[in-house]
């Protein structure tokens, strides 16, 4: 299993503002409900401390996404987003700018937001009681083999994406514990996603 935390892609990053208050609100919002349930943070005995989840918003210069390691922090301000302008899956590169540089999983945001125009918000966490059971629960999978942070993630994505209803869930067999959420409205994004917990819980 690949290590939490690990920018794989080839960055081209600058320093740039952050976003209006009012355009990350809603992701700090899901952020904080997905934190406490644990989807989302930092903890010494999961992952080494690296901290792990990341959420993400379509706009239009592409798409605002929390920035690299910010899973420990308690509530994120606008100075804890990073604009990602571009990206080629083909060459596993990111450009983006702002206050910090990007999630190492922009590039399977990325993905989302390539296969589908509605698809306007993704959510990545890490649920291990969820991630044991996707098969079970029959939830999309990608390839065991496929790591994250690669083309081949993100091409394994896109290809979900494209066959499933909205919103819709992925589990990363390749990446421990990580699941994908994403949707046309934060709100049916983040809703199935805990829908899915409390039934995993449940079974």
């Amino acid at each position: 299993m690949e290590p939490e935390g690990v920018t794989k892609f080839q960055l081209h990053w600058e320093a740039g503002e952050p976003p209006a208050a009012v355009l990350v609100r809603e992701l700090e919002h899901w952020r904080t409900r997905l934190k406490a349930v644990g989807g989302v943070g930092a903890d010494p005995r999961r992952y080494g401390g690296i901290g792990y989840g990341n959420l993400s918003r379509r706009v239009a210069q592409g798409f605002w996404i929390t920035g690299t390691q910010t899973g420990a922090l308690d509530r994120l301000g606008p100075e804890h987003f990073c604009l990602v302008t571009d990206w080629d899956i083909a060459t596993n590169t990111v450009w983006a700018k702002g206050p910090l540089p990007p999630s190492s999983e922009a590039m399977s945001h990325a993905a989302f937001y390539v296969a589908r125009p509605e698809i306007q918000w993704v959510f990545h966490a890490h649920f291990p009681t969820l991630w044991h059971q996707a098969r079970d629960l029959q939830l999309a999978c990608t390839p065991a083999p496929v790591a994250y942070g690669t083309p081949a993630m993100a091409q394994a994505v896109g290809s979900i994406a494209k066959t499933q209803p909205l919103p819709l869930l992925v589990a990363m067999l390749g990446h421990e514990d990580g699941i994908l959420a994403a949707g046309a409205t934060a709100k049916d994004t983040g809703q199935l996603l805990l829908r899915a917990v409390a039934r995993a819980a449940r079974t």
